[in-house]
């Protein structure tokens, strides 16, 4: 309890202002006794200081490279368990402003390779490896160097006009800079740490980087032949967003897999999609099939799933990769075992993004609608009801207001905050009009900010979602105005006259046989 209380204290000084111990205890809702007692240890360890204000002790944390080196290693040294705490501290501005050139230079000094990198562009390079991963950040503030020293000492008796001297710093900057890299590599599985690559705006890969990763031989052989990892180039390719070569396309598909763990659905299919158009060889094509399946997997879209897997099997006849019919059977299992309601029950968690397609289609489950007058807000809830009796009367479904239905683009709905508001209350009256009443509880709306390429939001431009998850109950449901609407493979149907008979003698047929 008290290292939980010890971690609450640090992350709420985090981006803070100096504070006293009551205000403290009551954000973070702990006994002031308890705050007390935290903070005097802390301010003992020299990570936090104290301050008297206005005759009030108060406290802050200190910014010094010791307290860093300390507060990275408590919060990033179990990157197995990558809790909220973990995020919370990767993500403030307290860590990012402490990695800067004079940490890199503290570094260096740690590894005594001032010698070696002297260049500004060469301490970028370290400073933007460190920015995106923990682990690399870790090594560099809490590893042992004593074999760093001993090699500085042979390296440092060579004469500079000496040949070995040249093979040595490449030996020393290849065992530096390719240390870094594993860290930053291994980070890149790690979904949590995504946050750090979305706040510095850079695409991530987990695999064929251009960083040369090999065994202690393969490192010195490298060094010896004069090739060596270069930080000034990965600092040169992080400028430009990338960690990868795509003169192979396959790279392309390592970077939707990349994306694939970040749950970056959208991105994932774009890469999948270029790569498969750029390879002929039949066991790539499966490969990258498998990736595009497991996306869909991931999105509970089970059917689509097991397409690709079908197809990557073809591809693959000898069996080279097992994964695909594991997949495969994976997918048959949850698309027989899940429900309706289990497809339909939180909002859709994908980004959207301006002139791109979205990661599924329109069935009876999911319909799109393009809003194009000059009323947004009647174009959503005029038919708002509509689509929920129409969903309550069927297996449930999602419709997606800005989302153009002929080809999956998102095209969004210009709608700033009142008008947002508005959407809302009317929805909730539309809705609460729907005969036998149905609670609020009973559907969702959600609406998604649409971003543009470069994965900024666009102001007041939204996809709105309304979610209709099936009920357990089977009434006949009409709108306030008292319309019958069923969902259709194109839409909804207004039901009149021996039609809507003839469906509400079905429905509870239907009823009676499932008892």
């Amino acid at each position: 309890m008290d290292t939980l209380i010890r971690k609450k204290i640090i992350l709420h000084l985090l981006d803070c202002a100096p504070k006293p111990a009551n205000e403290i205890a009551n954000e973070i809702g702990e006994m002031l006794a308890a705050i007390e007692e935290q903070l005097t240890a802390l301010v003992s360890e020299n990570i936090c200081e104290k301050v008297d204000q206005d005759e009030v002790s108060q406290y802050v944390l200190r910014k010094d490279i010791e307290t860093f080196a300390q507060l990275v290693k408590e919060f990033v040294s179990e990157k197995k368990e990558c809790d909220e705490a973990t995020e919370q501290f990767i993500a403030s501005e307290y860590y990012f402003a402490r990695i800067d050139f004079e940490l890199v230079d503290y570094i260096l000094s740690r590894f005594y390779l001032n010698s070696i990198y002297q260049a500004d562009e060469e301490k970028e390079g370290i400073r933007r490896i460190l920015h995106v991963s923990p682990s690399a950040l870790l090594f560099a503030l809490h590893n042992d160097t004593d074999k760093f020293r001993e090699s500085w000492a042979h390296w440092n008796q060579l004469n500079p006009t000496d040949a070995t001297l040249d093979w040595f710093t490449q030996i020393l900057r290849s065992d530096f800079g390719t240390r870094l890299s594993e860290g930053l590599i291994a980070d890149m599985s790690v979904s949590a740490y995504g946050i750090l690559y979305a706040k510095l705006q850079i695409r991530v890969a987990i695999q064929r980087t251009q960083v040369s990763l090999a065994t202690l031989h393969g490192r010195y052989i490298d060094a010896m032949t004069g090739g060596n990892f270069s930080l000034f180039r990965a600092a040169e390719d992080l400028r430009a967003g990338q960690l990868v070569s795509y003169i192979d396309p396959m790279n392309i598909c390592y970077d939707g897999m990349a994306f694939l763990h970040l749950d970056e659905f959208q991105a994932a299919l774009e890469n999948f999609d270029k790569a498969f158009g750029a390879v002929q060889d039949p066991i790539q094509k499966a490969i990258i099939l498998n990736g595009k399946g497991v996306t869909f997997l991931r999105l509970k879209q089970y059917q689509k799933a097991i397409e690709y897997f079908e197809v990557g099997i073809k591809l693959d006849s000898e069996g080279k990769l097992p994964e695909l019919r594991e997949n495969k059977r994976l997918a048959e299992e949850r698309l027989i075992h899940a429900t309706d309601k289990a497809k339909l029950t939180e909002p859709t968690q994908v980004d959207f993004i301006q002139g791109q397609s979205v990661p599924f289609e329109e069935t009876r489950l999911y319909e799109f609608k393009e809003i194009r007058g000059r009323n947004p807000i009647g174009s959503v809830t005029n038919t708002a009801d509509e689509y929920a009796v129409a969903f309550l009367n069927s297996e449930g479904g999602r419709i997606f207001w800005g989302i153009r239905d002929r080809d999956r683009i998102t095209v969004g709905v210009n709608l700033n905050n009142q008008q947002r508001d508005e959407v809302r209350r009317k929805v909730s009256e539309k809705l609460g009009a729907v005969q036998p009443p149905i609670s609020v509880e009973d559907w969702q709306l959600e609406l998604h900010p649409v971003y543009d390429l470069n994965r900024e939001t666009i102001e007041d431009l939204w996809v709105v979602e309304l979610l209709v998850p099936p009920l357990q109950r089977k009434d006949v449901f009409y709108t306030g105005s008292g319309e019958l609407h069923v969902k259709t493979e194109g839409g909804k149907k207004k039901l009149l006259g021996p039609e809507g008979t003839e469906f509400i003698l079905s429905r509870f047929q239907n009823d009676r046989e499932t008892d």
